[in-house]
């Protein structure tokens, strides 16, 4: 690689990471309610959301957290109604559930997330736009190492706009779990 090749790779990197702090922080501060509501919290409602009667130490591993901290926020999210868990047969197994309130709000914060993206996203062409939705396939792919990987990537996906059957961490995940077995 060329010095100015190298340069315009950093250069590359550099827009990429201040363009998705800038977003991560505007979307942070959009679907916060509450200060003390944090992107967890949120991500926590879309797993259980995917999973209904999934366990602590599934949300614990899609969501990165200490399944301590995973106990904290389920019982916070419990608390404030948008969460229920009940004991299994095996007293150290929870099955977790939405409420109402808790569907509704992931809704909300999906809807809203999608509606914000795509103003910022509408200063761009229709070509434009599916460059981007393609190398940004291309790096979603590349970011996925294990089947794991999946729950934690997609973790505050809208499954409505990106179905699985479309999905490339899905599709990568699936991919790499077979290759496993085979």
């Amino acid at each position: 690689m060329s010095d100015v090749e190298r340069k315009d790779s950093l250069r590359t990197a550099n827009l990429l990471a201040a363009l998705a702090l800038e977003l991560t922080g505007r979307l942070e501060r959009l679907t916060k309610r509450h200060p003390n509501e944090t992107t967890s919290s949120l991500a926590a409602l879309n797993v259980i959301g995917f999973y209904e009667g999934c366990s602590n130490n599934a949300l614990s591993r899609a969501l990165g957290l200490s399944h301590t901290a995973t106990v904290r926020l389920v019982d916070k999210l419990e608390a404030s109604g948008l969460v229920t868990s009940e004991t299994g047969a095996d007293r150290r197994f929870v099955s977790l559930r939405l409420t109402e309130s808790g569907r509704e709000r992931v809704q909300e914060l999906l809807s809203e997330r999608c509606r914000r993206l795509c103003e910022t996203l509408d200063i761009l062409s229709t070509n434009d736009r599916r460059h981007l939705s393609r190398i940004s396939e291309i790096l979603l792919r590349s970011l996925v190492s294990a089947a794991g990987d999946a729950d934690h990537i997609c973790r505050l996906c809208d499954e409505t706009s990106c179905p699985e059957d479309r999905c490339p961490v899905h599709n990568r995940a699936i991919a790499l779990e077979s290759n496993s077995e085979s």
